[in-house]
């Protein structure tokens, strides 16, 4: 891996991402999130969810949101998108917009 990130906090970027969840004030709810993440990786090898969260935000790919019910976003979208990219996600650069 070429940015150093496990395969289950790439899962959660990407989830970010295609959310587009990139704003401080609209964030992806945590247990939505982590219903996600157990269906994806319900095995007890892999990375445990709080663990794979603090890496994301110990690198600076995402932020929390401390609302009545904890929130993250993609704080630095170049360096995500990035990442997402080198690692064989679709990723689309620069801005979207719909017709």
């Amino acid at each position: 891996m070429s940015c150093g990130l496990p395969d289950e906090a790439l899962f959660i970027l990407d989830i970010f991402y295609k959310g587009r969840h990139f704003r401080s004030d609209a964030g992806y709810h945590s247990e939505k999130l982590y219903k996600l993440y157990m269906k994806k990786f319900p095995a007890r090898s892999c990375l445990p969810f709080d663990d794979a969260l603090k890496v994301l935000m110990n690198d600076g790919y995402i932020a929390q949101i401390r609302k009545k019910k904890v929130k993250y976003y993609i704080a630095d979208m170049k360096v995500a998108i990035f990442a997402l990219k080198n690692h064989g996600y679709n990723v689309v650069d620069g801005r979207y917009h719909r017709l």
